[in-house]
Parts: C-alpha cells; structure tokens; sequence
C-alpha cells in the first residue's frame, strides 16, 4: 500500500471520521472498548477496499467487520443496534484498534475499562459453561437409568405432548425400516410423514426448523438405495415431490427447504445410477419430472447418462414432439391474434388486446430450454439455431441468437447477426450491447465509436462517459477534443432540462449533478467546485462526494458545501434523523470552536419544532 493510500486510510479512521459515523456518545463507548481488551483475533484485509475483522467483547462476544471503501468508513456487527443501521461502539473500537496496527494514533490503555470488559466476557463465558454443565450431567443422568425406566417415561411424555409421540412414532418406523421390515408403500407413507409440513403455511422463520426436521428422510432413501436401488429410484421421486408440494405451502426465501430438495434429487440419482439403464417408458416419466421440478432440484447431466441409451433416446423424441406441439399452439394463437386485428381494420374497430408477455407458458419455456440443450449435447448446433430462430424478429430473440454464436465461436455469424438486429430494432439497449461487444472484438473502431456516442446522447452516464473516452482512444481520437465534445452535449441537456423545468415550476438554476459527477470522476474538483456554485442545484450525494476530496485549501468551501447537503437533508428529515447528525458531527470536525457554538446555536434555533433533532445536537 502506497504512502498516499495509508494516509488517507487513517484519515478515514480518524476521531472525526469515526464520530461523524457513529455519534459522539456511542464515540465514547467504543473508545472505552477500544481501551480495554475487548478487540480480539483482528484479521486485516488488504485491496481496492481494506477491512479488519475481530471479536468485541462486550456483554458477549459479537464479530465485527469495519472496512473502508472511497474515503468512508463503514461496517457492521451482529450487535442488535448495528442490526438497525447504527455505526456501533464494536465498530467504532475494532476501528481506532485497526488505525493503531497501521501506525496511527493508538487507543490509550484503560485499566478501569479492561477490568469491566473483562468481567463482562467472564460472565458471558461462566454462562455459556453453565448452560453446557447441566446439558452434560443431566445426559450422564439419562445413559445411567434402566432401558425400561426410560421408556416408561418417554410414553409418560409422548401422552402430554403430541409432538413427542410424532417423533417417538417416525423414530420406531425409521427402524423397521433400516431393518428392512417395511415395502416400498409403508416407505413412501413413512417418507410422507416425515417430509409433511403440517397443516399451517410456514412462515420463513420456520422453514429451517422444518428442513432440518424432513432431513431424516435422507438416511432412509441412502438405506433403501443399498438394499433395493429399484425401491429406492420410486421412494425418491415420491420424496422428491412431497418437498416440492411442502415448497408451495411456505415461505422459503432463505432456501431452506430448497436446499432439502436438492439433497434429495442428489439421493434420486444416486439411486438411478445404482439401479442401472432404465427402460424407454423412463424417457416419458423423467420428461414429466422436469416439467414439474420447480426449481432444478438435481443435475440433469447426470440423470440423462445414468438412464443408459434407450431411454435417452425416448426423452429425446418426447422432448421433441411436446416441444413443437407447445410451439405450434403459440403460432396458432399469434395467426389466430393477426386475423382479427387485420378484420378489426377492415370494419375499423379497435383492435382486440394480445398480451405477448403470457404467450409463452411456463411448460413451452422448460420444453425448449431442455429441447435446447438436448441439441447442444449431440452436436446440433444448426438444429439449436433453428429453435431459437423460431422466434425472430423479436429483439430478445435476436440477443439470444448472437450469444449462442458466439459461445460457439461462429463469430462471423455472431456480428451479422447483431447488425440484422440493431437494424431491426434500432433503439435496443441490449442489441446496441451486442453490437458493441462485436465491433470492439473485430477492431470496429470508429463504428464502436459512433454507437457508443450515439447512446451517450440519448442515455448519458458517467458510466457511458467513461466507455466513451476509451472508444475514442481505440480510434485514435484527441482525448481533450473529444470531452470538451461530451461537456458540450451535456451543457445542453442541463438547458434543456431547465428550460422545462422552469416552465412547469417556475424553479431557477441548472442541475449539474451529471456534470460535477463526470469532474469527480476525473478527480477535476476544482471546476467541479466552480460548476456547483450557486444558483447552480446539485444532488447532495454528488456534493458531499465533492466536499469529501477538496483539499485543505478549500477547507471554508468544504463546509459550505456539507451545510448545502444537511440543508437539502432537513427538508425532509425526520425522527431519528442518525444521518443528518452524523453530518452534523462531519461539520463540527472542520470548524473552529468558536465558529461551531455559534453554527449549533444557530441550529437549535431554526430547527426548535425538531425536539429530537435539536437533542441529539453535540453539546459544543
């Protein structure tokens, strides 16, 4: 890490930056913690963003991330004050700990706040010993008592909870069934059981409970598949669906019981490979699973070669013939849909509505997904192509065509296809893409060039700015020439936009906001602090990202550009207002004491109805 770098990552983890991200109480608190013991096992990450991570101890040990990306620090905790967006008093010590490892000003040692930290880790920790003590003793207690003791008091239990005598139940039909005494129906009823969510829709915070529950259905298909692999290809596709259908009664957004269906399908081809080649009536019934599979529950790859060739050959000439019925339907329906628009123009009536977006159904999308890769797998390409080709001109069609291609390395066909398509829908964003993606492959430069400023005009960005400047130095244009063409286009849309603007709301000044982003970008603060003056308006992201990088040479500039940004925040600020604080406490850091009483007076002042706001104001 160079000098420059170090220097401004602690400028990020001075006091300053650390109190404008947090506040100066929860300051405070992190540097009591940080004076203590409390940051432990720091690991430090170098790279474009440098992090540390550790373990605060505070009333238990929480592990904290801080890192700091563009100038700002930032991180995060499992405390439950981080949870709710705060810059936390473990960040705040893991950050002045960090500052100290890079050769910064260290935390002084407090021997009053270690003692405290200490003991508060000792508690947590004799807690934690305690709760796993009585575990211990209470199962040497159960391994010592008789087995018909113990069973006594299980049924004692199983009679006052339901749930008890469920578990007792599968647990005594999962035995039988390891010993083999079950067939493959009382398999499938025990795997029901076991994989049945109950009658109430599971929320997602009980999904996991409930996948870790159904797991036991896992050793039962492994059992089964060593002794009967056929028993055991029926018991997993049976399973395979009862997950599917406890999908459909929960909220699985943290995966959970898709996870439990993968590890099924995993068992599924286990059992398929185990059980060898299959008839071709499997083609037709593997054909079906993956129509009704929801979610990629197993690797198809992996199926289709365990199979053997007959059934292959099956699945491959249903896919083929479901495929073009699907298909056939769709182009029924779009002839179908043509002839009555073209009788609705005849008699001049409006003409009948056609949602294109529900013509495809969701079991034509799965036919020609697999029918796709089905063909990719045995080498027909042109036959691929031709599927896909189905469906041209449509722009997404198109796209899809030219990827293809080009995966395939027929590049030449790959860039005539992008020009039929940018020739046919000429205001495509993902077309003008593909088109790009190919002319800078072959060495188009000027062509890349001339697109490439095409779509600044119509969408401007810094993003497009930059991709600009690199397309012109690929064609050999002057550098300076060609952003002086660029500030130009955008001084005119800034007019443009004002002159509506102002018509419609009598509002004066010019938004540069894309302007001053384009200078920051270029790291030009200077004519991006003159452009930003008013009556010039400004987003006040763009302006912070200004004041934050202008030099102490512009240190009066700097905070008049932070208080533009807090005014435009008040506008609209309310109750806790912990970001328009922190700019606050950001403001404060760059004044003089006298200058910052008399700026907090002035504060608490116009800003009296904002109890909390005015409360929350440092005390000078």
């Amino acid at each position: 890490m160079s000098l420059q770098a170090d220097q401004a990552l602690l400028q990020a983890l001075s006091d300053g930056a650390l109190k404008g991200a947090s506040n100066a109480t929860i300051f405070k608190r992190g540097q009591a913690y940080a004076q203590s013991d409390a940051v432990q096992a720091i690991q430090q990450e170098d790279g474009p963003v440098p992090a540390a991570r550790a373990t605060v101890v505070g009333t238990q040990p929480y592990e904290v991330e801080v890192w700091v990306d563009e100038g700002a620090v930032g991180g995060q905790c499992d405390c439950p004050n981080a949870e709710d967006g705060w810059f936390c008093k473990h960040q705040v010590a893991l950050a002045m700990v960090w500052r100290g490892l890079l050769g910064g000003d260290a935390p002084a040692p407090d021997e009053a706040v270690r003692a405290k930290v200490s003991a508060a880790a000792a508690t947590a920790a004799k807690r934690s010993r305690t709760i796993e003590d009585r575990r211990e003793a209470l199962a040497d207690f159960l391994r010592g008592q008789d087995a018909l003791v113990m069973a006594q008091r299980l049924l004692e239990l199983a009679d006052r909870d339901p749930a008890v005598e469920r578990e007792l139940q599968q647990w005594r039909k999962l035995s039988e069934a390891q010993r083999g005494a079950a067939g493959l129906t009382e398999l499938k009823a025990l795997a029901t059981q076991i994989l049945a969510p109950g009658r109430d829709f599971l929320d997602w915070r009980q999904t996991f409970g409930y996948a870790q529950r159904a797991a036991d259905v896992l050793p039962l298909l492994a059992q089964t598949r060593a002794r009967h692999p056929e028993d055991a290809l029926a018991l997993g596709l049976h399973a395979l669906r009862r997950a599917w259908a406890a999908m459909e009664q929960a909220d699985d957004s943290g995966g959970d019981i898709g996870g439990l269906a993968r590890a099924i399908g995993d068992e599924w081809v286990e059992a398929l490979r185990a059980a060898g080649p299959r008839p071709a009536a499997f083609g037709d019934s593997y054909l079906q699973v993956l129509l009704d599979d929801p979610m990629m529950s197993f690797d198809t790859a992996a199926v289709e070669e365990a199979m053997g060739d007959t059934a292959r050959e099956r699945f491959t000439g249903s896919l083929a013939a479901r495929w073009r019925a699907a298909k056939d339907a769709v182009l029924a329906a779009r002839a179908a849909h043509a002839a009555k628009v073209a009788e609705a123009r005849r008699l001049k009536r409006r003409e009948p509505y056609y949602d294109r977006h529900n013509e495809r159904p969701a079991g034509l999308l799965t036919l020609e997904h697999q029918y796709l890769r089905r063909l990719e797998a045995n080498g027909d390409i042109d036959g691929a192509l031709a599927v896909l080709r189905e469906d041209l001109p449509a722009a997404g069609t198109y796209g899809a065509v030219t990827a293809f291609l080009e995966r395939h390395g027929r590049l030449r066909e790959a860039f005539a296809n992008a020009e039929a398509a940018l020739k046919a829908h000429t205001e495509d964003d993902h077309l003008q893409q593909d088109m790009l993606r190919c002319y800078e492959r072959d060495g188009w430069a000027d062509e890349a060039l001339a697109l490439r400023r095409k779509r600044f005009e119509r969408w401007p960005s810094v993003e497009a700015y930059r991709e600009l400047l690199r397309a012109g130095a690929a064609a050999g244009r002057d550098a300076d020439a060609l952003r002086a063409e660029l500030q130009a286009v955008l001084v005119v849309r800034e007019q443009q936009a004002t002159s509506h603007i102002r018509a419609r709301t009598g509002e004066a000044g010019t938004d540069v906001t894309l302007r001053v982003d384009v200078l920051c970008m270029e790291q030009r603060w200077g004519e991006a602090l003159a452009l930003v003056q008013p009556p010039a308006r400004c987003q006040p992201n763009t302006l912070r990202t200004l004041a934050r990088n202008l030099g102490t040479e512009h240190q009066a500039q700097r905070i008049e550009l932070l208080r533009r940004v807090l005014a435009q925040a008040m506008q609209t600020a309310t109750s806790p207002y912990g970001a328009e604080l922190k700019l606050v406490e950001e403001i404060c850091g760059l004044l003089d004491a006298a200058r910052r009483l008399a700026w907090l007076a002035s504060l608490r002042a116009e800003f009296k109805a904002k109890r909390n706001f005015v409360g929350g104001l440092p005390a000078g």
